[in-house]
């Protein structure tokens, strides 16, 4: 997920580009199937991994996110458009995707995001919550503690009449990762908190991969 803010500064990209859990597709997968669209506006894009997860699907995407750290790293691509600026958005998108990214957007803001989608047009919204806790515990480092909600829609808005919900989900999943891709999502959650002093010592890692568990949110609607 991507925080939406100016505030992620190069430490934060690093660790966000080294690795992000492959399930941007596997949501995507479960929502839009086989549907195509002409412009997907992916808001809070991060390192690109969002966007690029959205080129099946869509002739041209845009990915935006006001951190211009996230998108110096952003992974290029010939249909992909990234951008830091708010004034380069185009003025009409077909679909239009938040991935982890509404708990940083206010009422105003989403209302200028959703102006720009097309009637008939869908807005998609999900994220995925990663469980760290046992691996925490074995290498000796303190629970994660965030009041962060990773299943927020737009049911957790004011005024969101217009759109009509015809999906919303929560199910469980797991992944594969090395120990340096372990390291660097944890480093990655650690300054999403804040906690940027924190080491985490190699040496600590029983195993080279790990299984991990993880929660997808995801929601879709249509504009009417």
């Amino acid at each position: 997920m991507s925080k939406h803010s100016s505030a992620y500064n190069s430490l934060e990209s690093n660790h966000y580009s080294a690795y992000r859990p492959p399930l941007h597709k596997l949501i995507l997968s479960k929502i839009l199937k086989d549907r195509h669209f002409q412009i997907a506006l992916d808001v809070g894009c991060g390192v690109g991994t969002s966007s690029l997860a959205l080129v099946p699907y869509a002739k041209r995407v845009i990915g935006y996110d006001p951190s211009h750290a996230m998108i110096e790293k952003a992974t290029p691509h010939p249909t992909i458009t990234y951008t830091n600026f708010i004034d380069e958005l185009p003025n009409s998108c077909d679909l239009l995707c938040f991935f982890g990214s509404l708990e940083y957007i206010n009422p105003v803001a989403l209302k200028k995001y959703t102006q720009k989608l097309v009637k008939g047009g869908q807005l998609i919204c999900c994220d995925f919550e990663v469980d760290y806790q046992s691996i925490l515990e074995k290498i000796g480092l303190e629970p994660m503690r965030t009041d962060y909600n990773h299943s927020k829609n737009l049911t957790d808005y004011p005024n969101h009449e217009g759109f009509k919900e015809h999906l919303r989900q929560v199910e469980s999943t797991s992944f594969n990762c090395s120990k340096e891709q372990l390291k660097s999502l944890l480093y990655a959650e650690f300054e999403n908190m804040g906690k940027s002093t924190i080491v985490i010592d190699s040496s600590a890692f029983e195993r080279e991969n790990y299984e991990l568990k993880a929660s997808l949110y995801y929601a879709a609607y249509t504009k009417l």
